[in-house]
């Protein structure tokens, strides 16, 4: 079951202005007190999944630093069944990824979070380089001693 929240906003701190989901009436006074600035929370009416209040604050004219279509793909979660028939595809040598698929896109932002400073070329050729090696994370090429 997904997490509902009763209240959603923004607020900014170190310059980078975020989307905030909470039930708790005192998270305005706390993100004050961490030194949050610009805080604006509004009341949902009814409880609401990240996704349906994302919706509700950009429909106010809020918006966020980081792009919407990140979270958005972020979110998606591969299944064990997905994960099992790309393996199998990989044990047979016949896996390409199709660039303009929403998995490769999803990998793509996977490593654009975990390497800021690369170029899209270059997370292109990290996630075609995971899928021929079958490696979940480049921690795996790590020999453990």
């Amino acid at each position: 079951m997904e997490k509902t929240f009763t209240r959603a906003g923004v607020s900014t701190n170190k310059g980078k202005t975020l989307f905030r989901f909470t039930n708790d009436l005192q998270r305005e006074k706390v993100l004050d007190k961490n030194g949050h600035t610009d805080i604006v929370f509004f009341e949902l009416g009814e409880a609401m999944t990240k996704a349906a209040a994302t919706d509700f604050l950009v429909e106010k004219g809020l918006s966020e630093d980081k792009p919407a279509k990140a979270v958005a793909v972020a979110s998606i979660e591969p299944t064990r069944a997905d994960d099992e028939k790309v393996l199998a595809m990989m044990q047979r040598g016949s896996v390409e990824y199709d660039e303009d698929s929403d998995k490769f896109k999803r990998l793509v932002e996977e490593k654009r979070q975990l390497f800021p400073s690369h170029t899209d070329q270059q997370l292109t050729e990290l996630v075609h380089f995971q899928a021929k090696a079958n490696v979940k994370e480049f921690s795996d090429l790590e020999p453990n001693f």
